[in-house]
């Protein structure tokens, strides 16, 4: 339990756990972020996978922010490296501020970011599942560096985890789910087909102008 004594006087309590709950236990706003995840990836191919990052990354949206890395939203995504790769601008702790509200407010941004750099990886291992994983966690150092391949190797094995799980889960979340029911506080939207493009300004999505058109 943590004490914070905050000005006048008054004290905060709060109770910090490093921890994310079984499947089994996820709230309603838990179970919507791998629903939308799981639907987002589904027609690529990446249903069962973007569930179990968003799962093994944010503990389906329970925790959006990680400062060490720094990264952002539903799968994490490294803040710096979507800079460098999807906007035309210097990294600056400006930019990175904008960049992880983005990714933490709107999870149709991080889930198009998430899909695309699974795309990338499946084209560049040519389908190797397994390479796919560890390549989207450590990229190409896990090849040429022992500590890096059995950090890769094991989130490969955690994520292989929970797909297997998710494939029973979901299924049957699906059957008698509500999709006219929002989530909570990040507003997210539970939808069968999601055609967000992160080059192309999209006339249903909010306009970001750091992105780089098409």
């Amino acid at each position: 339990m943590f004490n914070i004594l905050l000005v006048f006087g008054t004290e905060l309590n709060f109770k910090v756990e490093q921890k994310c709950v079984s499947l089994h236990e996820f709230s309603k706003k838990q179970i919507d972020v791998l629903l939308y995840a799981y639907l987002y990836g589904k027609e690529h191919g990446f249903g069962y996978t973007m569930a179990a990052i968003a799962w093994q990354e944010s503990c389906s949206g329970e925790y959006l922010l990680n400062f060490q890395d720094p990264s952002a939203g539903i799968y994490h995504a490294l803040v710096p490296g979507v800079i460098k790769k999807y906007t035309k601008y210097k990294d600056s702790n400006f930019l990175r501020n904008i960049i992880g509200q983005m990714l933490i407010s709107n999870p149709e941004f991080a889930s198009s970011i998430a899909l695309d750099e699974l795309k990338y990886w499946q084209r560049v291992r040519k389908g190797n599942f397994k390479s796919i994983i560890k390549s989207y966690n450590k990229g190409f150092s896990w090849e040429k560096n022992h500590r890096a391949n059995r950090i890769a190797t094991n989130y490969y094995h955690d994520i292989d985890r929970k797909i297997k799980a998710l494939q029973t889960f979901i299924p049957k979340k699906l059957k008698h789910y509500d999709y006219k029911t929002p989530s909570l506080e990040l507003d997210y939207s539970i939808k069968k087909e999601a055609k967000f493009n992160p080059y192309k300004k999209d006339s249903k999505t909010p306009t970001y102008y750091l992105l780089k058109e098409k």
